[in-house]
């Protein structure tokens, strides 16, 4: 799970400093400022960015608290495994756009960002099939170094940031 004080102190300090910047005029549109606030926090705390909620899966409810809910008709289904995988094997993630989504609706790439036990993050990306399972396999499409212990999965739209859907996994 995302440790919220320092992501918190980071955001406050860059809304004092838009805040300021705005008083004297700065030349960037709000969305170049918003921009630059989620470089801040990327770069600052290794947050994948501010679309990834900070929730955490529960692998005895098989849910994520708080619950990502998806905007639009439907929801979004995921696959990830019910039972401790072994750390030196990959873990098949999935995806499946809620009736209405995909491709043709908006959404062309998603984003997969894993939270590991330790809180540090692994985000890879793959394009959106319509009516058809996304997949992708932790660690070898995130680059990452699996740990031990619960994994939360935030699936996002590439583009907006916009949180779809959530689940989880376990490494023995």
């Amino acid at each position: 799970m995302l440790n919220p004080t320092p992501l918190r102190a980071v955001l406050c300090g860059a809304l004092v400093l838009l805040a300021g910047g705005c008083a004297t005029g700065h030349g960037h549109t709000p969305e170049e400022l918003s921009e630059m606030i989620a470089d801040t926090v990327r770069t600052t705390t290794g947050a994948p960015g501010l679309g990834v909620p900070d929730t955490a899966f529960d692998p005895a409810r098989f849910l994520c608290e708080p619950a990502v809910d998806s905007p639009g008709s439907g929801s979004w289904r995921t696959e990830a495994p019910r039972e401790p995988s072994d750390p030196d094997e990959a873990v098949g993630l999935g995806l499946l756009p809620a009736e209405g989504a995909g491709p043709d609706h908006g959404t062309a790439t998603v984003a997969a960002t894993v939270v590991g036990p330790d809180g540090g993050a692994a985000t890879a990306e793959a394009d959106l099939a319509a009516e058809e399972w996304t997949r992708l396999a932790y660690p070898d499409d995130f680059g990452a170094d699996p740990a031990p212990g619960v994994h939360t999965v935030v699936w996002t739209d590439a583009d907006t940031d916009t949180p779809l859907a959530c689940d989880g996994f376990a490494l023995e």
